[in-house]
């Protein structure tokens, strides 16, 4: 029998695989593979892996949805390049 991998790793796997994802999308992809997990949990998770420099979230401009992607895939420009 396999041991279920920790929530922060499922969460930054289905990121990187996606790029950018919205956090309603993200709770129904994780809590397909993580039966009982709750949408507290994977905000506390994403709050772990932005402070690890992993992930980045922003608002979509939709009402209190959020977007998230992984921070490599974000380029930013330097004043010079812009």
């Amino acid at each position: 029998m396999s041991k279920p991998l920790p929530l922060v790793t499922v969460i930054y796997d289905i990121v990187r695989s996606r790029g950018v994802i919205n956090d309603r999308e993200l709770y129904d992809l994780v809590s397909s593979k993580l039966p009982g997990v709750s949408f507290s949990q994977i905000e506390e998770a994403l709050l772990k892996l932005e402070v690890m420099g992993k992930i980045i979230t922003s608002s979509s401009g939709k009402k209190g949805e959020l977007l998230i992607e992984v921070s490599e895939e974000r380029k930013y420009l330097t004043p010079d390049e812009e």
